[in-house]
């Protein structure tokens, strides 16, 4: 009787520590699983938001700042940004000509921004690109053109709509294809298409 008690206490035991290191196992289990999901679900959601901001990054575009500043050098900006910004950088001299400047103007990449001094005639660096609205080749940059240009020179383009297209890239910075057009109200596929071979933006 007395090994009978004995074979049943081992066999007790036996299921004991069996059903301890199952449980002990399914938790271990359990827990890697929980934190595997966690890791999956943090992936997931943070993958997503780095791409979305690698692809925000913005344009950058370099400006020559020279003539009367304390500091004439190249520099970059975010596009869209505009002469006023340049000039506190390079800092105007007392002896500067502020007068002629359009310091609200979206400037442009590898424009010059020639600051003049009291009494010298301004050059038309100073307010415009470098380069000029309607290229040697007859096609209208839309990103250099003034109103004036665009209405001149596109088919199409009446006074209203060349308005929008210069309002348009001071809001929102330089157009980057010229496909980008289509963006400004009233550029519908058909007036599009009927411009698209006499404009650039470069």
């Amino acid at each position: 009787m007395w090994e009978f008690d004995r074979r049943l206490m081992a066999v007790a035991l036996i299921v004991l520590v069996v059903a301890f290191g199952l449980g002990s196992f399914y938790g271990s289990y359990r827990e890697r699983q929980s934190m595997a999901d966690s890791i999956e679900v943090l992936e997931t959601e943070t993958l997503p938001q780095v791409q979305e901001e690698i692809s925000e990054e913005p344009q950058i575009i370099v400006i020559y700042v020279t003539g009367e500043v304390e500091y004439p050098n190249v520099y970059s900006f975010p596009a869209g940004a505009r002469v006023h910004e340049a000039l506190e950088k390079a800092v105007p001299k007392p002896t500067a000509d502020m007068r002629h400047l359009d310091l609200a103007r979206v400037m442009f990449d590898e424009e010059t921004i020639l600051v003049p001094a009291v009494g010298e005639q301004p050059e038309p660096t100073v307010t415009m690109s470098l380069s000029p609205g309607v290229s040697s080749s007859g096609k209208v940059n839309i990103n250099r053109a003034s109103a004036a240009e665009l209405e001149e020179h596109l088919s199409g383009i009446g006074p209203t709509l060349a308005k929008r297209i210069v309002e348009y890239r001071e809001n929102n910075g330089p157009f980057r294809t010229i496909e980008d057009l289509c963006n400004v109200s009233g550029i519908g596929e058909k007036r599009f298409a009927d411009i698209k071979d006499q404009i650039d933006v470069k």
